[in-house]
C-alpha cells in the first residue's frame, strides 16, 4: 500500500543563536504558547482542528537523537537545534500546511532567537523556500495523476 500512496517529508531546521543551545523549559513553553501539543513519539505537533486526536499538520522534534523531548528533564536539558517537519499527504493541502508551517517557524525563530537552515543544514534562502513550495505543488499534482 505504501508504494501506491507515496509520501513526502518537508523539513526545516532552527538552530540557536546561543552557542549553548535552547533551554528546554523556555523552548517548550513557547511551543505550547504557539499551539503545539506534546504527543506521539515524544515530539510536538500542530494538530488539525480542536480535537486532541486530530492528525498532525506538522511536528517539531529535537535534532538530538532520538528526536523526542523528555518533559521530565526540562529544567536541565539543552537543545542545539530543532526540526520542523510535515509529511504529505497530510490532513490539509500541501499549500495550507506549508503556509502554516512557515508562519509558525518564523514566529518561533523570532521568539527563541534562532535562525533557519534547510533540512540538510545549508542556508534557508528565499529561493530554497520557493523550491520547497514548488516541490509540494509537483508532489500534489503527481498524486492526482
Amino acid at each position: 500500500e505504501a508504494s501506491q500512496n507515496p509520501r513526502k517529508v518537508v523539513a526545516i531546521r532552527l538552530m540557536s543563536n546561543d552557542k549553548s543551545g535552547f533551554e528546554a523549559e523556555g523552548l517548550i513553553l513557547v511551543l505550547r504558547e504557539l499551539g503545539l501539543r506534546h504527543g506521539r513519539f515524544g515530539v510536538f505537533h500542530r494538530l488539525e482542528g480542536e480535537e486532541k486526536d486530530g492528525a498532525a499538520v506538522f511536528s517539531v522534534a529535537s535534532l538530538i537523537e532520538p528526536g523526542s523531548f523528555d518533559l521530565t528533564r526540562i529544567k536541565t536539558e539543552l537543545y542545539p537545534g530543532i526540526s520542523i517537519f510535515m509529511t504529505l499527504p497530510g490532513p490539509l493541502s500541501g499549500f495550507s500546511s506549508i503556509e502554516d508551517m512557515m508562519d509558525f517557524t518564523r514566529e518561533l525563530a523570532r521568539r527563541i532567537d534562532a535562525y533557519l537552515l534547510a533540512e540538510q543544514g545549508g542556508t534557508f534562502s528565499i529561493q530554497r523556500e520557493r523550491y520547497l513550495r514548488e516541490e509540494i505543488k509537483q508532489f500534489e499534482h503527481q498524486d492526482l495523476d
